[in-house]
Parts: C-alpha cells; structure tokens; sequence
C-alpha cells in the first residue's frame, strides 16, 4: 500500500513555458502531497539541474520541440534511475480537466513509490501491425541490437532509416533501468514503420517487430516462435545482459540470426557475437566515430567476427541490400 501522506517530488520538463506552469499548476492543486521541485523549459538546464534535485519522478511533456524532449530522454534513459511519465498536451483536452489532473497526480504518486502504471494519454497497448506477417518461426529473420551508453540515440537513428519492408525482427537488449522500457518503446515507435513493444510472455514473434527486452528478465523463445520470460540469472553484471540475449537468439535462429552491437561501455555482446557467428549468423558493429562511448564495439570487434562496421544509418542501409540480394 502506498503512503498517501508521504510527499512526492515531482520535476517537470516541458519545452512550452505555458504547457509547464500549467501542469504545475494542476498537480499542487490535484494533490496537495505532490511538491514540483524543478519545472524547467529548456532541456540543457533540466538536465543541468535534475542530477542536484531528489526529484522521485519526472514528468515530461512531448507537445512541442521534440529535439529537446529527445535529448531529455536519451540522458534520463542512459544515466538515470528516476522513474519517467510521459504526457502528450497534443491530446485535445487532455490537459483540460480536474478529473484528469487527479488521475495524472495518482500516477505520478504510483509510479514514485514503485508501482509500475501505465502513462495518462494511454488507452490501450501498443497496436501490433494490422499487417502482421505469419512467417513460420523457421523462417524468421531474427536480429540483436545490443546497446549501452549511447544506445538508445544510436539505435533511433538505426531506426528511423530502415525501409519498413524489411523481413526482420528486431531483438533489442538495452542496459536500462526497468522503469524506463515502455518510455524506450515510445520514443523509438515515433521514428520507425516497425511496431516497437516490450516482450512479453507468449508473444508471436513477427517480422516488422522491434521488441524490448525486459531488464530483470531473461528472454527466451519457444520452437514455434513465441516469447518466453525467464528470472534473470542472479550473477548477470549487466541488465539485461547482451551476452545471454545473442546467445539465446543464435540457439534458436542459427544461420537466420543477426546482431548490431551499438554504442555503449564496457564488453557486454562480445561473447554473444561469437555465439551468433558460430551458428552461421551476421555480426557488425557501429563504428567508432558515430559512437558515444565505443568500448562495447571496439569489444565485438576484437573477437574478430565483426564483418561490418558503419554509421546507424549506413548500417540500415546495409542490412536493406542485405536482404534484397538472398530474396
């Protein structure tokens, strides 16, 4: 049960001066426990002070200039652990209410206090492509991206250039804290034709797909293709660990199986890369001059099973060749 007199403290990032006193506004006046300790309109001074506040959520607005809410995001998923809401004042009304302001404050308190909720403007889960392609598990094309520091700006721009034809599933192991998974999937789903969604138990794996990997579970898949969750192993360093995620693809995909080791510190990926080669799948790696930290690259690379390394979008354009010339 949650402390209902405790306070929570509550940093706003809005890029719009209005938009952010108004959420301000509404959130002391919804509940009288909520104390918005940093309301900030320019995303360089937000990130500046959010280190030096003991904020227990953040609140970000996406209604205006998505370059700042995207670089807010990228340093709140890579470097910390402070739970994120997202809210979207291009919602018509969705700002507008008591009622609402009251569903947001309880939101924001549960999610503060360690209950996982879903965002305010959310209605259902993310839409599987209408589309959704039936080839048989045998025939998936199945491919990591593994990422780190640096991950998620590398992964989008990964993402946004690749055609949306392509007979891909995309594994995504990011290190990042379990609070920030379906804000991952957001901002990605915003710059891709593919349907970004975290795994779950007893999803069907499909091509047009990009799926999360949880931080605090193992995945897994069945023969024919399913998602299955596994507890993470208890000595895994990373979370979740690259290694483990390859590892489990190359068993399962073999020679259909693929990985993109991005940006990020330290050798997480570099024993997965040698499992998925030695199944007769496809390693490359981001080069160094696009990376933010190249250590997790510089790692596959040394294993010697890299074949490819290049820009996000070179690799994007790589992968699309790649499949053109075997179909």
């Amino acid at each position: 049960m949650l402390d209902l007199m405790q306070s929570t403290k509550v940093a706003v990032f809005a890029s719009s001066n209005r938009q952010r006193q108004h959420l301000q506004t509404l959130l002391e006046k919804s509940d009288k426990h909520i104390q918005v300790v940093l309301s900030e309109a320019e995303s360089g001074t937000f990130l500046e002070k959010i280190a030096d506040t003991d904020a227990d959520v953040v609140l970000i607005d996406f209604g205006d200039d998505d370059e700042q809410v995207d670089d807010v995001l990228d340093v709140m998923m890579d470097q910390s652990d402070i739970p994120v809401l997202f809210n979207d004042s291009g919602t018509e009304g969705a700002t507008g209410s008591d009622a609402w302001a009251r569903k947001l404050a309880a939101k924001l308190v549960a999610m503060a206090h360690g209950q996982t909720i879903s965002n305010p403007s959310e209605t259902q889960e993310t839409p599987v492509n209408q589309n959704q392609d039936l080839t048989p598990a045998s025939e998936l094309n199945v491919w990591v991206l593994g990422a780190s520091l640096g991950g998620p700006q590398a992964v989008r721009q990964f993402l946004s250039s690749i055609d949306d034809d392509l007979p891909v599933v995309f594994i995504l192991a990011q290190h990042i804290g379990a609070n920030h998974i379906n804000l991952l999937a957001e901002q990605l789903n915003r710059v891709t034709g593919f349907t970004v969604l975290p795994g779950k138990n007893g999803h069907k794996l499909s091509h047009g797909q990009v799926i999360l990997t949880p931080a605090d579970k193992l995945i897994s898949f069945t023969s024919d293709g399913y998602i299955a969750l596994k507890p993470a192993p208890p000595a895994a360093v990373y979370s979740p660990s690259i290694d483990l995620v390859m590892a489990e693809v190359a068993r399962c995909f073999k020679q259909n199986a693929g990985t993109i080791v991005f940006s990020g510190m330290g050798d997480d990926g570099s024993k997965g890369c040698e499992a998925v080669a030695e199944h007769g799948g496809i390693v490359w790696a981001q080069d160094v001059a696009s990376c933010v930290v190249s250590s997790m690259p510089d790692k596959a690379r040394k294993t010697g099973k890299v074949s490819l390394s290049a820009r996000p979008d070179q690799l994007a354009e790589k992968l699309y060749e790649h499949f053109s010339m075997i179909h």
